[in-house]
């Protein structure tokens, strides 16, 4: 059979399990629990066939999804900083976890402690009958986080005979960019190392996958039996092979509201390979740097740290998959059935080295490891320590600004000889290059069972009932990172009979000691396994449902209008779900020791369970009357939730629908939805800790004047200069909220289908969609409560500022911003989705097939219920996100001959966005500079062609992006940046962009 086009228009159904005489296929459709004869959907419903997975020679499902004009990019393969080793869905941009998915109707349990969020690695593309995509709200026919919508992954369960499918394909770039080779070259030839660059063709990133399935009946048909086994893996992709991700992106000079042409630079982290220190050299409170070297230090030098090429900018994965399906027909009242299914997934997210970034922040001047010149200018009279507010030591610039005029600086006692000693205030910044990158070694071992019986209960009756166990147990191992509690040992170094040793090996306080020497060179390879840490986590996330369902046809019974000939179908029913969670955590990461995490990851545990009631009804009003159709859908589903904090909150769903086809070329379909979604575990029960939250404090960097009165009211100082973070973050207390409630969303459709008679083959839809989330779960966001205090003056907003002894909001865990979740505001969304599908037979030469699918956003609005609402459609960066275009589509247009063979062309397609900062809205609007404020309209282009041998072999070979277009670049790392979050990466937005290039394809499809 040769590959056709896949499906992409509405309405979308497919075959269920019915009676194979029947002279009426049963249809089962996505967002309905009713199975009935020629029923189509009055939902938007976007489907996948098998057919586009082969075509578009993607291995990963996310991949896919995210190329549909529906969906915006989660997590993906493409992340190393932040990524969970998942992959989500997210649809309509409100988040994965307001995106429900479905294996064959059911829930696909949570993939990670660290989130709700279903994982997508868990689907084996291969066995993948279909696709549904249901935008809306369906939390009446499914429960609860059908917000977005639905992603239903309809498997082949009833495949028969043998199969092997195999796919292998990597990345071809050409490396030609010119906009980081003059950055690179000028920072290298200014002596700073790192800073190199590919240059031509490089090969790489390549994966495959090999799944294998066998399917037969058996006692004469009675029942089935299908099982598979697969593998995939993927080979890593580092920045470094790109020479647009060779080094970030950043500008010099300051932004403005009209955005500031400047020169570019490659940015680069003063925590460098040699060591910066930050100390105060003057009797201010305004803090200075200087470059460590060999006996040396060097006020004002720098030496940056190129950060970037050893990310990943595609992780190595490893995935095995194994599954069976089964079902029996012992009678028509009894049909028991089983799925299994398991994953095992290995990925390594790999960043640069860590170090000491700022967190130990005074040396002793006793060190004899310092040398005459370090010690004059680090041990000056006013960098010593004059006494300290907390727990921050304060030089004498910072005690007189802060407490009043010093007295002598404090005097320390060793407690090993009685001498006493001065401390100086030094904040090194140092980069571990001695002990490799840091690697989060991520597992996700999951699986997923279901037994049930269905079955026919006399002629109008049926049931299914089913009871449904998940479990995902993950582990996250994190190498070569630092210790804090071992650097302030290692760095407090005294000399005993004439070797440096460390104070507390000689007090017997840690035996195995190693100084830490950032004053002579490369530190010795005994203290750096000194220093070196592993974080351990380990945690598991379990679901299980039991199902009941019953399905009435009460036209049996005479119950139907009189202008319809088919009688009213409903479903009811009642269902339980039991969702438990826990993440425990070691030492290092409980407590914060780890010096490149930025906080401590607390234990996680909680658990919830919902008892639920849920009708539907589908009512023919007309059929084949006065009009060619007219019917009415409506389901209520009824919730009771317990939560293991002894809360308890009920909910209740609707939605009605209608759809009237005055004739038969047109139909009309109208929908309304209440959906509510829960707050997840992570939501009610993680830990409130202080961590990096935000990109940039407007207040640093300048001195604070009378007529700043948002910086004012964050508790500085008119005249105070306060030094921001050079990697451009600050610090959030977050974390979990045990009163949040369900929020609320509700959604409206509206749309035509058109498939007129006169042009066979032909169907076109239009759907208008409004989705409004109120109430929602979220957090007003760091920058936004920075923005509404510093440029709205907002009281409220101020209030939630927190700043540390010094007036900042990184040096230390007691500066920060409370950004914790609650219920308030929410998100509103609103566009058009275009599908459309035709094909036609030329001559005796085979099928040309064309369709397209394409998302018209007309308004998506966040309301943080702190500052003013602002709309994020044609824009991204650090609060809008990844990019939300108005316009995005992909079409395909392919021609399969008669002979076997098929070639087919995709085009997909986003329109141009700007930086957020270019916002009319005042919580979003700021300086920005011009480079990355503007994304031009990005067009890729797809080949493949594909051959049916010898009835029983599939032959595929395919180029994506053909012209092997570089994606769009912004800046990253630096105040103002384009680049948001863990949903950027190398330069660029690699989930909805095609980050790495050109990808060559080839795959096999053994069908016997």
């Amino acid at each position: 059979m040769v590959l056709g086009l896949a499906m992409l228009s509405t309405p979308a159904f497919a075959e269920a399990d019915g009676d194979a005489a029947s002279s009426e296929p049963v249809i089962v459709v996505t967002g309905t629990r009713i199975v009935a004869p020629n029923q189509t959907s009055i939902a938007p419903i976007t489907s996948l066939s098998n057919a586009e997975f082969k075509l578009s020679g993607v291995q990963r499902t996310e991949d896919l999804l995210n190329s549909l004009p529906q969906v915006v990019s989660g997590q993906n393969s493409n992340l190393a900083n932040g990524a969970s080793g998942t992959a989500t869905v997210d649809l309509r941009g409100l988040g994965a976890s307001r995106t429900l998915v479905l294996i064959n109707g059911r829930r696909l349990m949570p993939g990670d402690p660290n989130s709700s969020a279903a994982d997508l690695n868990f689907i084996p593309s291969a066995l993948v009958k279909r696709v549904d995509v249901l935008t809306g709200g369906a939390s009446a026919t499914y429960g609860a986080d059908a917000v977005a919508g639905v992603v239903n992954f309809v498997m082949d369960t009833e495949f028969t005979g043998f199969k092997i499918e195999a796919n292998n394909g990597f990345y071809q770039h050409n490396n030609k960019n010119t906009v980081t080779p003059p950055l690179l070259n000028a920072r290298a030839n200014a002596g700073f190392s790192g800073f190199t660059y590919p240059k031509g063709s490089v090969t790489d990133g390549a994966q495959y996958d090999l799944t294998a399935a066998f399917g037969a009946n058996f006692e004469d048909g009675k029942g089935h039996f299908m099982g598979y086994l697969g593998y995939r893996h993927a080979n890593p992709v580092l920045q470094s092979r790109r020479d647009y991700s060779s080094c970030t992106i950043q500008n010099t000079g300051n932004p403005t509201a009209t955005g500031a042409a400047t020169a570019l630079q490659c940015g680069g982290s003063l925590t460098n390979q040699f060591g910066t220190v930050v100390y105060y050299p003057s009797s201010t409170s305004s803090s200075s740097v200087g470059l460590l070297g060999p006996g040396t230090f060097t006020r004002g030098s720098v030496q940056r740290y190129n950060f970037a090429p050893l990310n990943y900018f595609q992780r190595p994965d490893a995935r095995y998959t194994a599954g069976a399906f089964a079902d029996y027909e012992i009678n028509e009242a009894v049909h028991p059935y089983m799925e299994f299914m398991f994953m095992d997934d290995h990925t390594l997210a790999q960043i640069a080295p860590s170090g000491d970034f700022g967190n130990t922040l005074t040396i002793n001047c006793d060190n004899p490891l310092m040398s005459a010149s370090q010690r004059a200018s680090i041990c000056a009279t006013n960098n010593l320590i004059y006494g300290t507010l907390g727990s921050f030591p304060l030089s004498y610039g910072m005690y007189n600004a802060i407490v009043g005029t010093p007295g002598a600086p404090v005097a320390y006692t060793d407690p090993v000889t009685g001498a006493t000693y001065n401390k100086a205030y030094f904040q090194l910044l140092r980069r571990n290059v001695e002990g490799g990158p840091r690697i989060s070694d991520l597992t996700h071992t999951s699986y997923r069972g279901v037994l049930g019986s269905r079955g026919e209960l006399g002629k109008a009756w049926s049931y299914d009932a089913y009871y449904q166990y998940g479990k995902t147990s993950y582990s996250q191992i994190y190498k070569n990172e630092f210790s804090v509690a071992r650097l302030t040992n290692a760095l407090d170094v005294i000399s005993v009979g004439g070797v440096p040793t460390c104070r507390a090996k000689a007090t017997g306080a840690d035996a195995n000691c190693v100084p830490y020497n950032v004053f002579g060179g490369t530190p010795s390879a005994a203290s750096v396994n000194y220093l070196s840490a592993t974080g351990f986590q380990h945690g598991e996330t379990t679901e299980q449902v039991a199902s009941l369902t019953f399905t009435g046809q009460l036209g049996e019974y005479g119950l139907k209008f009189p202008g319809a000939s088919d009688g009213i179908d409903i479903a009811v029913g009642a269902e339980y779900r039991k969702e438990t969670l826990q993440l425990d955590t070691d030492n290092e990461f409980s407590t914060g020791d780890l010096t490149g995490q930025g906080a401590p990851t607390k234990p996680v545990a909680g658990s919830y369970k919902v008892s639920e009631l849920f009708g539907e009804a589908q009512i023919p009003v007309i059929q084949d009357g006065i009009v060619q159709q007219f019917s009415l859908n409506a389901a209520y589903r009824y919730s009771h939730y317990s939560v293991s904090n002894n809360r308890t909150f009920n909910t209740s769903t609707y939605k009605l629908g209608a759809e009237l086809a005055p004739i038969a070329d047109i139909r009309l379909r109208a929908g309304f939805n209440r959906a509510v979604r829960v707050p997840n575990i992570q939501e009610l029960f993680a830990p409130q800790i202080v961590a990096l939250d935000g990109s940039s404090d407007p207040c640093a960097d300048k001195t604070i004047t009378a007529a700043d009165l948002g910086c004012i009211a964050t508790g500085l100082r008119v005249g105070q200069n306060i030094s921001g973070n050079p990697a451009g973050q600050y610090n959030g207390l977050i974390g979990g909220t045990p009163s949040l409630r369900p929020e609320v969303a509700t959604t409206t459709t509206l749309g035509v289908v058109l498939q007129p008679r006169m042009i066979p083959n032909l169907s076109l839809s239009i759907d208008w969609f409004d989705i409004k989330v109120k109430n929602a779960i979220q957090s007003f966001g760091a920058d936004a409560i920075m923005n509404a205090c510093v440029n709205d003056v907002n009281l409220t907003a101020c209030g939630l500022v927190h700043r540390n002894a010094a007036g900042s909001l990184w040096l230390t865990s007691d500066g920060y911003i409370t950004d914790l979740r609650t219920n308030i505001g929410g998100v509103k969304t609103r566009g058009f989705e275009f599908n459309g599908n035709w094909a036609h037979e030329v001559g005796n030469l085979g099928r040309v097939s064309v369709n397209l699918v394409g998302t018209l956003l007309d308004r998506y609005t966040v309301d943080n219920g702190l500052t003013a609402t602002y709309n994020c459609v044609g824009y991204y960066g650090a609060s809008c996100g990844n990019p939300l275009p108005k316009w995005r589509h992909k079409a395909r247009v392919g021609f399969n001959l008669k002979n076997g063979m098929g070639v087919s062309a995709q085009w997909r397609y986003m329109g141009a966005v700007d930086v957020d900062y270019k916002n009319p809205s005042s919580t979003l609007a700021g300086s920005y500079y011009a480079f990355g404020s503007h994304i031009g309209a990005q067009s890729y282009f797809d080949l493949n062609v594909n051959a049916t041998l010898f009835n029983h072999i599939n032959w595929r070979l395919g180029v994506n992006n053909v012209f092997d277009k570089t994606p769009p670049l912004v800046t990253s790392a630096a105040k103002a940046s384009a680049c948001a979050g863990t949903v950027c990466n190398g330069n660029t937005y690699p989930g909805p962009y095609d980050g790495l290039g050109r990808y060559i394809y080839t795959g096999v499809t053994l069908d016997f």
